[in-house]
């Protein structure tokens, strides 16, 4: 392997002293690469905030200058509470990369020049020039920082050094019992000359996985105290020596991983040390992905978290306790090393060499005996010197912050540094890419159903939650796109990313909404830190958007009145094909505007849509009991409880010329049809009522609050126990689904109040 290229050689300096420095004020004391943060400094003080990444000279001998230097951009969002400490958090935009920046190396300071290249989405041509100072009294920096678009847009950032590595990672560490009391557990250590099959000229020093790791350019901290021990006396599902399957492993790592319900993506890892996998041959296996059969997962989880070493595995039957005293054991040391690398790689999204078409790479990610196959016996740990290539290393180093970090983008996308294939977020708009870091106070959950039927309406529910645990919150909490507050984004089946735009654009005083802080304990909330809205999504200002089978991604962004902005989880969703051939054909009819603007409008019976009401009349007479047909009866029901008004000339309008108008009235051409409503939407009632799913229940709720309302607006002590007693069913069934105890009582005072 050619070793890889080093940054430009000082420039020939000054005679020392002849610019009034005095030489020994210039000395440079350590590396100008590694990490540095700051914010903006213009146009817009404190708006932004960058993650800056140098890597242009050597940060040790072991560890390769790849010449590069890249970024993440954040918005930074702050919360100033009277009397309190400025709450302030960071919502991640986007990343970029300097593919061959220019440096130019001075007395007490380098200058870096290059042409940005950002990972995704579409940008005007960018340069950047980073100026980094020194001095023998101070450390290397601040940076400054200079982006220029074409046209003459420019924004400057101060950066500060935070480390000489270019990320930081927590690795969070677990062994089975049966392990651990078989042999203490302890990571391993190995001295690169302890065995003999090495590169004659290989640099003598000890390794360990954090070592390796910083070598690459990422610090690695084993989260304290120390190794969770995980009792194996009764192993889930099946007896101790079988093998553990990826179902059991991704189990064990959502029960022990303390970190697994953070927001993902974040840089916290899990490694597990385990005694067999199911598979024979098995020493390692990064288990946490989307795309290995697992029917433990849950919808939507994120990939790349969990990786476990199988301790039985007769790679390292030599393991010693301690330091090895023969060939076989540093073998066995090497080996162990070696798996425990690898297998934390592919959390950072590294596919094998030879998938990468890098059969011939020295390694982590090869195996050797691939590699000796192809090059003579036991030449792979004769050339091998224990680091990544330079591909993995500008991939971990200066890759697209999603496709590195865990829980970002799937595994397998990403795996060099190329732009993921299968990126989670491709061409997403900045803003909605990733949960907030920080002190944030605001979380937003996108739920629905996973599966609609073809044509079904589509709708899902946004929840507002507060997550400080001492403070509550005004905020506008009207989550209609319509009145701007949350823009989403919908990614289709075929790739393509639309922004929801709703039919209308509503203008409106905001009405501030309180919630109260998040409940000290888990599991005693009573739902008012939270609020929820279902949003209508399957048409609008550019048609259906909802209209092809297949899977969806649903993301949203919270901007409230402005001053917050806060991303949503990824939400996906699966459209079914028709069930049968009627309807297909009815699809033609169905995917029209007169049918979109009568869904979006939550049934109309005006004249003018008439095509619209009659298709869906036609789906709400179908005998087959469907969601389409519940969703649709509901819709019919809910417009025929409205009145319908029309203009007409007044009778008494008289006028003195023939230029003038006529006086025009509003009249109600036909009147609200309770009782009609009531049948309508019998269908409906039956299906949200039978169909227990959680994700139902806000469109349960409003359909029985609409039917007490028909019920009540007919009249007579009948139809009020009847509201009464549907609103009494329905307290029961959610109270069943364990729906929040604030949701029960109103529900409790809406019937209470019927008298």
């Amino acid at each position: 392997m050619n070793p890889s290229p080093l940054a430009q050689p000082p420039q020939a300096a000054p005679v020392p002293g002849s610019d009034g420095v005095p030489d020994w004020k210039c000395r440079k004391e350590g590396p100008v690469s590694g990490r540095y943060e700051g914010e903006m400094t213009a146009p817009t003080a404190g708006q932004m905030l960058l993650d800056l990444r140098l890597d242009i000279d050597p940060r040790s001998v072991s560890s390769p200058v790849m010449n590069r230097i890249s970024g993440d951009l954040y918005q930074l969002q702050r919360i100033t509470v009277p009397g309190r400490q400025l709450t302030t958090w960071r919502v991640y935009r986007e990343s970029w990369v300097v593919d061959a920046p220019v440096v130019t190396w001075e007395r007490c300071l380098v200058t870096i020049r290059g042409t940005v290249r950002f990972w995704r989405g579409i940008h005007p041509q960018t340069t950047v020039e980073v100026r980094v100072p020194w001095a023998a009294a101070n450390p290397v920096g601040p940076a400054t920082v200079t982006f220029a678009q074409a046209g003459g847009m420019t924004a400057s950032y101060t950066c500060g050094k935070k480390s000489d590595a270019f990320r930081e990672l927590t690795l969070e560490l677990a062994v089975l019992k049966s392990v651990n009391d078989a042999t203490p557990f302890r990571m391993p250590v190995y001295d690169t000359h302890s065995h003999p099959t090495r590169p004659v000229d290989l640099r003598q020093r000890t390794l360990t996985l954090e070592q390796c790791y910083l070598d690459a350019g990422t610090r690695v901290t084993i989260r304290a105290p120390g190794p969770t021990i995980i009792d194996d006396s009764a192993p889930p599902g099946q007896p101790p020596h079988s093998g553990w399957t990826d179902a059991q492993l991704h189990d064990v790592m959502a029960k022990y991983f303390t970190q697994f319900g953070s927001n993902w993506p974040n840089w916290q890892m899990w490694g597990f040390l385990a005694n067999t996998y199911q598979q024979a041959g098995v020493g390692g296996i990064m288990f946490d992905a989307s795309i290995i059969p697992n029917s433990s997962r849950k919808p939507n989880e994120p990939d790349r978290r969990g990786f476990a070493v199988f301790r039985d595995h007769e790679w390292f039957k030599n393991l010693p306790a301690s330091a090895p005293t023969t060939d076989a054991q540093s073998e066995a040391v090497r080996k162990f090393l070696y798996t425990w690398v690898h297998e934390a790689g592919h959390a950072f999204n590294f596919l094998h060499s030879w998938d990468k078409n890098r059969p011939d790479a020295l390694s982590w990610m090869n195996y050797d005996w691939r590699y000796d196959q192809r090059n003579g016996p036991n030449k792979f740990w004769s050339d091998f010197r224990f680091r990544f290539d330079d591909e993995e290393l500008i991939h971990l180093r200066h890759g697209d912050r999603p496709s590195v970090m865990m829980g970002g983008d799937p595994w397998s996308s990403g795996g060099h540094a190329e732009a993921p294939a299968a990126a989670e977020y491709l061409d997403t708009p900045p803003g909605a890419m990733s949960a907030p870091e920080g002190a944030y106070p605001l979380e937003l959950t996108l739920r629905s159903q996973g599966y609609f039927e073809f044509m079904e309406p589509v709708s899902i529910e946004l929840r507002l939650r507060n997550v400080l645990p001492d403070l509550p919150l005004s905020l506008d909490t009207e989550l209609d796109p319509a009145l701007g507050g949350v823009i989403i984004h919908i990614r289709r089946p075929d790739g393509r990313i639309v922004e929801y735009s709703p039919l209308l654009c509503k203008l409106a005083t905001t009405t501030p909404h309180i919630l109260k802080p998040a409940p000290a304990v888990q599991g005693t909330q009573t739902g008012e830190d939270r609020y929820s809205q279902e949003v209508f999504l399957s048409y609008g200002k550019y048609g259906f958007y909802f209209d092809d089978p297949g899977e969806y991604l649903v993301r949203a962004l919270y901007q409230g009145a402005g001053d917050v902005l806060i991303p949503s989880n990824s939400l996906r969703l699966r459209v079914g094909h028709p069930l049968h051939k009627d309807q297909d054909r009815l699809a033609q009819d169905f995917f029209s505007d007169q049918v979109g603007v009568n869904l979006y409008l939550h049934g109309s019976r005006s004249a003018s849509l008439k095509t619209g009401t009659e298709v869906l009349q036609k789906i709400a007479d179908q005998t087959e009991e469907t969601a389409l047909q519940a969703k649709v009866s509901a819709v019919l029901a809910h417009a025929a409880a409205q009145p319908l008004w029309g203009i007409r000339s007044s009778p008494t309008a008289t006028t003195t010329s023939a230029s003038e108008p006529p006086v025009l009235t509003l009249t109600e051409a036909t009147a609200p049809d309770f009782k009609t409503a009531l049948d309508l939407s019998k269908t409906a009632l039956a299906f949200f009522k039978a169909n227990k799913s959680p994700d139902l229940n806000l469109a349960y709720s409003r359909l029985v609050r609409q039917r007490a309302k028909y019920h009540l607006s007919t009249g007579g002590a009948t139809q009020k126990g009847h509201a009464k007693k549907e609103l009494a069913s329905l307290h029961t069934d959610l109270a069943a689904r364990n729906v929040n105890s604030a949701v029960l009582q109103k529900i409790s005072a809406d019937a209470q109040a019927i008298g």
